[in-house]
């Protein structure tokens, strides 16, 4: 008789206290992120070669995670994601960014701004994060 041995849940590589809710980040296999408020998973990354936690900004009553997910392509290197954490459910943003890995965050009131270059054509990007929603603003 074989014995089948429990699976071992993998341990976070990330855990952060925002407020009164625990965020995880977990590796659970190649190119399988998975990232959880209080336990209950919100957002699997399987595309990425690698997601990396970029930081934690408070706004009024809710926390933004910003997440970075390298794609290990020359055309689009790098993309963001934001996870807002406070309000009825989290929330998950579409990926979005210039493909910069070079970006700044700045905070104005409930509204949060994610600027960096844009490597092919010069100039600057941002992309603005109010109300559950991005959008591309410069």
């Amino acid at each position: 008789m074989i014995a089948a041995l429990p699976a071992q849940a993998a341990e976070p590589r990330l855990t952060a206290a925002l407020g009164n809710t625990i965020l995880t980040m977990t590796d659970v296999g190649p190119k399988h992120v998975r990232v959880s408020v209080d336990d209950t998973p919100i957002f699997d990354d399987t595309e990425s070669e690698a997601l990396s936690f970029v930081g934690a900004y408070s706004l009024k009553d809710r926390w933004i995670a910003l997440f970075q997910a390298d794609s290990g392509t020359k055309d689009c290197p790098t993309r963001f994601r934001i996870i807002e954490i406070g309000g009825p459910k989290p929330v998950v943003s579409y990926p979005f960014g210039s493909c910069s890995d070079a970006a700044q965050v700045t905070i104005d009131g409930d509204t949060l701004t994610v600027s960096m270059p844009v490597p092919a054509g010069g100039g600057d990007a941002a992309w603005t994060y109010r109300g559950g929603r991005i959008a591309r603003t410069r």
